[in-house]
């Protein structure tokens, strides 16, 4: 893991009255840019960087209700207000993608109650790289946080944490703030980069959306919002996403070569010794199956495969290509 850059200035968030208290009742010192005794952050495991290509949709589960509100559990169910808290879904052409930077928004629209404290953590596929903003700044704070106090962290790769409170004003309706993202020079057609906010509790404090008074209303609209109104985003990379290649020998394509291609290809050479009609086989599979290149698919590409299972089953080592070469 990554050392946490701590922040550029050490800061006390006061919540009621300028009273030395933090988030629902905790201190709440953000820490210094200067070696300091504070605990190490907590890692929480990053459900934006599976890397499997997929969107990520926010998940409500990491919510638990405060102990220090005092009250009974809070239903998101009663809110009637429409505040929705989102992400970028952003398309990129492959040819314009490669090494793009591109900049992420996580934005409000419907804040119906006053709000005036909020902590945040956002996390993203490490494929991406975040570029700092000219003030050295992970995060860049937006339009619906101005005249707030400020800040953020980069927690660990993968992992972003931001602020801002302010004794006066409310957040509205806009950019909350920014991220600028390096796309990989490598991204390929049908990959998908996503990001998205989760509800931490770490060695710092809570996560919070709410006003300074931490007033009911209050408190019901922060429920609805780390339960129900938050949504993920992503940068997608247009096209379909490429198939890859299919090892010499690996018909079946299980990521390995065995019994189970030899019998395969056995299969499929019967298929083809008969008069009966059959669809052909997509051109990879084609290719992985022909183990000796001569256009056809038989006994002898069967007999290449079982001989290679059985090198490298007794220690041999190397792919299909170096054992035939021998």
């Amino acid at each position: 893991m990554k050392t946490r850059k701590f922040l550029s200035a050490a800061l006390t968030l006061a919540i009621i009255c300028g009273a030395p208290t933090g988030p629902l009742g905790r201190s709440f010192t953000v820490l210094s840019s200067e070696p300091a005794s504070a605990a190490e952050p907590v890692s929480s495991d990053n459900p934006y960087n599976k890397q499997d290509d997929e969107e990520v949709l926010y998940d409500g589960s990491s919510w638990v209700q405060p102990k220090e509100w005092n009250t009974p559990k809070i239903d998101p169910r009663d809110y009637e207000g429409g505040i929705m808290l989102f992400l970028d879904k952003i398309g990129l052409e492959p040819e314009y993608a490669k090494g793009k930077v591109q900049r992420v928004y996580f934005s409000v629209v419907g804040v119906e109650e006053p709000v005036n404290m909020m902590r945040f953590h956002f996390f993203y596929d490490t494929r991406l790289k975040v570029r700092e903003n000219p003030k050295g700044e992970v995060v860049t704070a937006g339009t619906s946080v101005e005249g707030f106090t400020t800040g953020s962290v980069m927690v660990e790769e993968g992992q972003l944490e931001f602020y801002a409170y302010s004794e006066e004003r409310s957040v509205q309706k806009g950019s909350i703030f920014t991220v600028d993202f390096v796309v990989p020079e490598d991204a390929d057609s049908g990959e998908v980069y996503p990001f998205g906010i989760v509800y931490v509790v770490d060695d710092v404090g809570k996560d919070l959306f709410i006003d300074r008074a931490q007033s009911e209303a209050g408190r019901l609209q922060m429920t609805y919002v780390f339960t129900k109104g938050l949504h993920s985003g992503w940068i997608k990379i247009a096209g379909e996403k490429r198939k890859p290649a299919l090892m010499l020998g690996d018909p079946n394509g299980d990521g390995k070569v065995d019994a189970k291609d030899a019998t395969f290809v056995l299969g499929e050479y019967a298929l083809r010794s008969t008069d009966g009609v059959m669809e052909p086989l997509p051109p990879e599979i084609e290719t992985a199956a022909d183990v000796n290149a001569d256009s056809f698919i038989d006994a002898k590409d069967a007999s290449s495969i079982l001989a290679y299972y059985s090198y490298i089953s007794t220690g041999g080592t190397g792919t299909m290509e170096d054992f035939l070469a021998k």
